[in-house]
């Protein structure tokens, strides 16, 4: 009986182990991988892949650094101070053309269903500037600062970058420890 009980016991710890899944990773997104978004002038590299996710649960994301950008250095959740009347990527993710501008060289994220990344031709690019056959939309991109969590209910990556369009006289960069955990 007791080792009936204990056979019980050890399934169902292993049940509950294989209903949570997680997966975790650490990326460097460089102070350029702007993903072409807003009107900049040029130096800029796609978004950054940081996780695939298998399926619905939540990402966390954490991230460190500085950002040299034109005019000053920011963290990842950017300067709160108005630097910039050009628009900036999660100013056109708003169909915002030109004004102040928040989070300022932050760090962004989108995340894309596996479908849309699976396509032939997808890059992680603006999709709106014919820079790839298959890009991301801007208004899909959202804000992720330093500290992140979010629930995503499907199969999909997330891809990291900058809020700066002007990106060719940037250096520097973000570590992100990112980690997925399946419902």
């Amino acid at each position: 009986m007791m080792a009936r009980r204990l056979t019980l016991t050890v399934l169902v710890l292993i049940v509950a182990a294989a209903a949570t899944t997680a997966s975790a990773r650490r990326v460097y997104v460089s102070s350029r991988a702007s993903g072409c978004f807003g009107n900049g002038d040029g130096g800029c590299k796609p978004l950054v892949t940081a996780l695939a996710a298998s399926g619905p649960g939540t990402i966390t994301t954490r991230a460190w650094g500085k950002v040299n950008f034109g005019p000053g250095v920011a963290g990842p959740n950017g300067v709160p101070e108005c630097y910039s009347d050009w628009q900036q990527p999660l100013q056109e993710a708003k169909g915002i053309a030109h004004g102040c501008i928040k989070h300022g060289a932050a760090l962004i994220g989108v995340f894309i269903p596996q479908s849309w990344v699976q396509q032939q031709g997808f890059q992680a690019l603006d999709a709106t500037k014919n820079l790839a056959q298959v890009g991301v939309k801007p208004g899909w991109l959202f804000f992720v600062g330093k500290d992140k969590k979010f629930q995503v209910k499907e199969a999909g990556t997330l891809f990291l970058g900058i809020n700066d369009s002007g990106v060719d006289d940037n250096s520097g960069g973000f570590h992100v420890n990112v980690t997925f955990t399946a419902r």
